[in-house]
């Protein structure tokens, strides 16, 4: 098989100028299509509005059909001091600056995606996996999973816990107050309403910590109950010895 060089050559015209690619052979036999737009294409000549477009499908006979090699293989060293990324995707904007000259054209690319060369996936703002966005009081938020999720742990990092309720000067409410404050809200005081948990969601680390502290504001009316009975034995066992 007659084999070829894929030869890409990166011509810089100065600062603020992007790049220029020039494909010139192809490689393994296979050709590399280009249009007189720019666009490339390996294995394939539908470009699908892409500047390079890869194509790698193996079809094989059953019961392993439609099975495809790797498409595309990046490999980059690292000898353990050299921290440099192994493939990254920016985007940014063309703005117009009024220089010394006169007006001239200015990339302002971000760094949006990234691969490391220490086995690190980096995304700078967000990320979305399923077919519906995450929207509303929700839209914002660093991760999005339209559909279940599923770990073998999961650690949610709290700034402070609810022990404050074994604090000699916490203020324990009155039974009496939580009787009302239920029969008016239909919820126990300082737990997130129906509604606040539809509208917003559970935050799990909040919500934990407001478990916990009602689970030990428990413990302390079991404890003054507790007291209270063993009180009201010992005042039965006096009447009874008089």
């Amino acid at each position: 098989m007659k084999k070829y060089m894929l030869i890409i050559s990166l011509i810089f015209t100065g600062t603020g100028s992007m790049a220029q690619i020039t494909l010139l052979q192809a490689w393994n036999g296979s050709s590399i299509s280009t249009a007189t737009n720019g666009n490339a294409a390996i294995g394939t000549t539908t470009y699908a509005n892409a500047k390079l477009t890869i194509k790698n499908i193996q079809r094989q006979t059953l019961p392993v059909f439609n099975q495809a090699p790797t498409g595309l293989k990046i490999l980059n060293g690292y000898d353990g001091s050299v921290m440099n990324n192994a493939f990254e995707v920016w985007n940014g904007i063309h703005q117009l600056i009024s220089g010394p000259n006169g007006s001239f054209e200015n990339y302002n690319p971000n760094l949006v995606f990234w691969i490391s060369n220490r086995d690190e996936v980096g995304i700078s703002k967000s990320l979305r996996i399923g077919a519906t966005a995450a929207n509303g009081s929700y839209a914002n938020y660093k991760l999005s999973v339209d559909g279940d999720m599923i770990a073998k742990r999961c650690v949610i990092q709290v700034s402070n816990w609810a022990d404050y309720v074994f604090n000699e000067n916490y203020n324990l409410p009155d039974l009496a107050e939580v009787e009302q404050y239920i029969q008016e809200h239909k919820h126990l005081p300082g737990v997130p309403s129906e509604k606040e948990v539809l509208t917003n969601g559970v935050e799990m680390g909040a919500m934990n910590k407001i478990l916990l502290q009602k689970v030990e504001e428990l413990t302390l009316y079991m404890i003054q109950i507790s007291k209270e009975n063993s009180e009201m034995k010992k005042q039965l066992e006096t009447l009874k010895a008089k």
